[in-house]
């Protein structure tokens, strides 16, 4: 009774604290295919990859691919003009340069650069183009779990503040109860090497219990370098969060029109095969993304859903037909669209902002279209709902 109560509360709170600004919404505007984009990928090239980032440099627009699924480490960049490879780039196992396990990278602002996760060595590498470490960050800190996830398939991407590399964090113990903080991102000073934590704490919300936040993907961000404006969509939650000083925040409404209202549960973790089909088949919300070429936000939902029979709950590709919406806020996260997209034929996890709108990738192992030799990803541009 203690913790229904407690729920409630908390629930009300919730609610309470949140910008009144998603019920403003306006339906202006939707998302349209306006092309594709099909990139070769050979008998060397796994067609997912949890590390896409798009960059431009002298003018030219890439993508950042991470290539480290058959047996080998390499990163390719794509010309999305020509849509070709520009470079490869392998990554040797052993040696002064060696990295023996790659789990997440991205280029570095500059782009000529790259940051990349060693998981086995536990640390961060700074590498130039030609494949030179510059560096390595040992990633170790008394009592705390620090993790660098550079991920774009669950939208981890981490970001780069006055030199100072920001990383998302995952509660350490299970068992942890009723801390006085713990705090969402951890941060690396790239000029010294020196480990620590920014004052920005998981919300009040989560206070009664840890578990649930015990699992990294339990909340998605990107950051806006323009504004120095950082944004976390929580996954199962109709609010996101916003800071410009990593210390006070602000909530605003930002729920799909398709979904029922979302609060974050108290009692929501577990890791038996039952726990983890339930928490796939039902809704939450997914990506949150900058798009700095139009100045708005886009907000992935992901609408509930059936595993197929012969679906494996393990499997990232799972579930293949979930339908799935994006939401679009504008530059004050005022709800100005939400597009609409069946299952069965995107990988809305393989998505990437580029020039010319949203990139979502179309290898889904479900689409009648699929072919492993070809990264396909269809543009979405944002235009005027049609009829307004």
């Amino acid at each position: 009774m203690k913790k229904i109560i407690l729920l409630l509360v908390l629930a009300h709170l919730y609610a309470c604290s949140s910008s009144k600004s998603g019920e403003d919404a306006i339906y202006s505007k939707e998302l349209v295919e306006s092309k594709k984009v099909t990139l070769p990928c050979d008998e060397n090239t796994y067609f997912l990859s949890k590390s896409i980032f798009q960059f431009e440099e002298d003018g030219k627009e890439y993508l950042h691919f991470e290539n480290s699924r058959k047996g080998m480490y390499e990163i390719i960049t794509f010309d999305l003009e020509k849509q070709d490879v520009h470079k490869r780039l392998p990554i040797a196992p052993e040696g002064p340069n060696g990295i023996p396990a790659m789990y997440g990278s991205k280029p570095f602002p500059d782009s000529k650069n790259y940051l990349i996760f060693q998981s086995t060595a536990f640390r961060l590498t700074y590498m130039d183009g030609d494949g030179n470490v510059l560096r390595n960050y040992q990633l170790k800190s008394p009592g705390r779990f620090v993790r660098v996830i550079l991920s774009t398939f669950c939208y981890f991407p981490s970001f780069v503040r006055d030199s100072v590399l920001y990383v998302d964090q995952r509660v350490a113990s299970r068992k942890k109860r009723n801390l006085d903080r713990y705090p969402i991102f951890a941060t690396l000073d790239l000029r010294t090497g020196e480990l620590g934590f920014a004052p920005l704490d998981f919300p009040k919300t989560f206070k009664g219990d840890y578990s649930h936040i015990r699992s990294g993907d339990s909340f998605t961000y990107d950051y806006n370098y323009k504004e120095n404006r950082l944004v976390c969509s929580f996954l199962e939650s109709d609010s996101i969060m916003v800071t410009d000083d990593l210390t006070h925040t602000k909530w605003y409404n930002a729920k799909s029109q398709f979904l029922d209202s979302m609060i974050p549960y108290l009692n929501d973790a577990g890791d038996d095969v039952q726990d983890i089909i339930r928490r796939e088949q039902k809704a939450k919300y997914w990506h949150i993304m900058y798009d700095k070429y139009r100045d708005v936000y886009y907000r992935f939902a992901e609408m509930p859903c059936e595993l197929g029979k012969d679906e494996d709950p393990y499997s990232e590709f799972t579930p293949k037909a979930r339908e799935f919406s994006v939401i679009i806020l504008d530059k004050d996260f005022r709800i100005i669209g939400e597009t609409k997209f069946p299952g069965n034929k995107y990988f809305y996890k393989m998505s990437f902002v580029g020039r010319d709108g949203l990139y979502i990738s179309e290898n889904n192992l479900a689409n009648p279209d699929f072919d492993e030799d070809k990264l396909v990803f269809a543009c979405f541009a944002l235009e005027d709902l049609k009829g307004k």
